[in-house]
C-alpha cells in the first residue's frame, strides 16, 4: 500500500509539472539558467561598396543577439558626384532589412555572414531628360518619383576586432534584382569596406 501510494504521489507530481509547463508561455527573453538570450548589443555601421553597381554609400543600424545574430535596418546609396557630370553608372538608392550571422564573433579575425533583403528605388532616364536645365539633376524629384525592384543582397566579410566597441569590415556580395521593373544594372558583384561602432556582447542577467 506504501509503494502504490508513493507512486501515486509521483505520478500526480509528474502531471502537474506538465501540466504547468504546457500552459507556461514561451518568451523569447527568459531568465533563469539557461535563457534564450544570453547577450546583446547595438552597433551603427558606416559602409562603402563598390563594384559593377557603382560607388555606393551608406549604414546599417543593427540589434545583435547572442554576440551571433544581427537584425536591423540599412541603407545603400549611389555617391553624388562633385560636378554637374554623372558617370554611366545608373544612380539607385537599396533600403532593406539588414541580417547577418556571425558563427565566432569573439575571434580576433573571423567571418561574418550579411543578407540584405528590401527595395531598391533607381532614377528614370525619361523623366530626367524633361527635367528642366542641369541642376535639376541634383534634385529629389525622381526618388520620389522613380521606379522599384526588389533587391536581395547576399554577401561574406572578414571582420577584425580593433577595439571591445570597434569591430572593421571587408567583404564583397551580390545583388539580385527581380521584378517588373528590374533592368540588368541594378544587379552585379561588389565589394564592401565599413566599421561596425557600438557594443555587441551585452550579458543578460540570469536572475530569476
Amino acid at each position: 500500500m506504501s509503494t502504490i501510494s508513493f507512486a501515486q504521489t509521483t505520478l500526480s507530481s509528474q502531471d502537474r509539472k506538465e501540466s504547468k509547463d504546457v500552459s507556461e508561455t514561451k518568451t523569447l527573453f527568459k531568465g533563469g539558467s539557461s535563457p534564450k538570450i544570453k547577450s546583446f548589443g547595438l552597433s551603427f555601421s558606416p559602409i562603402v561598396q563598390f563594384g559593377q553597381l557603382g560607388p555606393q554609400q551608406g549604414g546599417i543600424l543593427a540589434l545583435h543577439l547572442n554576440n551571433k545574430w544581427e537584425i536591423g535596418a540599412s541603407v545603400l546609396g549611389s555617391m553624388r558626384h562633385r560636378n554637374e557630370f554623372y558617370s554611366n553608372d545608373l544612380r539607385q538608392n537599396f533600403s532593406a532589412l539588414s541580417l547577418a550571422y556571425t558563427p565566432n564573433a569573439n575571434k580576433l579575425v573571423h567571418l561574418s555572414f550579411p543578407l540584405m533583403i528590401g527595395v531598391i528605388r533607381y532614377q528614370d532616364e525619361t523623366m530626367l531628360a524633361t527635367m528642366p536645365g542641369p541642376g535639376g539633376r541634383f534634385d529629389n524629384f525622381y526618388w520620389r518619383n522613380g521606379r522599384n525592384a526588389f533587391g536581395l543582397q547576399p554577401g561574406i566579410n572578414a571582420e577584425l576586432n580593433v577595439h571591445k566597441y570597434i569591430r572593421l569590415f571587408a567583404g564583397a556580395n551580390y545583388r539580385l534584382a527581380i521584378g517588373n521593373d528590374e533592368l540588368p544594372e541594378l544587379s552585379g558583384f561588389s565589394g564592401q569596406v565599413g566599421l561596425k561602432v557600438g557594443f555587441f556582447n551585452h550579458k543578460v542577467n540570469n536572475k530569476k
